[in-house]
């Protein structure tokens, strides 16, 4: 049976760019502070940023004014042909293509492994009594082009026997298994990064594989079994 539904943290929100408009959304990276466990509380954040740019000129002697305008194309979202349906079950290793954010990327989450037990209890003091962490290595990659810079990466999950997640919400990452913010360079068509989810289950489940279940995939999640 899957763990009590339980919200442990260890950390707060990410540092943001003054102007950034990336979303908000657990987990988040570590701070060093004091980690402690709170009920479970859902909620969003969306943030809408405009910026309208203008520049007007008029000459010396009275004349006809002269209004330009200077704006530059936004780049091109190349949009796949091979998106995954919801419901896809792949192999550790294989891709799945979604969209995500503004643009697309394809998710290959390439190792579903035992943590370290002794860092884990390190990081989260008593709230880790009887959990097993688990290390959820993927790579995103950007197949649409789309500027994607500074965001959290895609939530993956880890799946129990039954196909259902763990039921541990995690804030923080352990130097084991960082999760890290989308480069300043991921902002091409072919541009990756690998990074880690931290998760845990409790030390009788059995962990199989792993889900993401975002945007369009929330009913009907993409699965990678080992």
């Amino acid at each position: 049976m899957p763990a009590a539904l339980t919200w442990i943290t260890s950390g707060h929100l990410d540092d943001r760019p003054e102007m950034g408009c990336a979303r908000i959304r657990f987990p988040t990276i570590e701070r060093n502070t004091v980690p402690r466990i709170k009920q479970y509380i859902a909620f969003g954040g969306a943030a809408l940023c405009l910026v309208t740019i203008s520049a007007c000129g008029s000459s010396d002697d009275g004349d006809t004014a002269t209004t330009a305008s200077t704006t530059s194309a936004a780049p091109t979202t190349v949009v796949p042909d091979n998106v995954t349906e919801p419901g896809t079950e792949l192999k550790v290793g294989q891709p799945a293509v979604v969209p995500w954010q503004d643009g697309y990327v394809s998710i290959s989450v390439t190792a579903v492994e035992p943590g370290d037990t002794e860092a884990f209890r390190k990081a989260y003091g008593a709230d880790a009594d009887g959990l097993q962490p688990y290390y959820l290595r993927f790579t995103l990659e950007n197949v649409g082009g789309t500027d994607l810079t500074i965001k959290n990466p895609p939530k993956v999950d880890a799946i129990l026997s039954d196909g259902s997640t763990t039921g541990t919400f995690l804030t923080g990452s352990i130097d084991e298994c960082k999760t890290m913010l989308t480069p300043d360079s991921f902002n091409t068509v072919g541009a990756k990064f690998e990074t880690c989810e931290l998760d845990a289950a409790a030390a009788e489940d059995e962990i199989v594989g792993a889900q993401y279940s975002g945007g369009d995939y929330d009913e009907k999640p993409i699965l990678w079994r080992s």
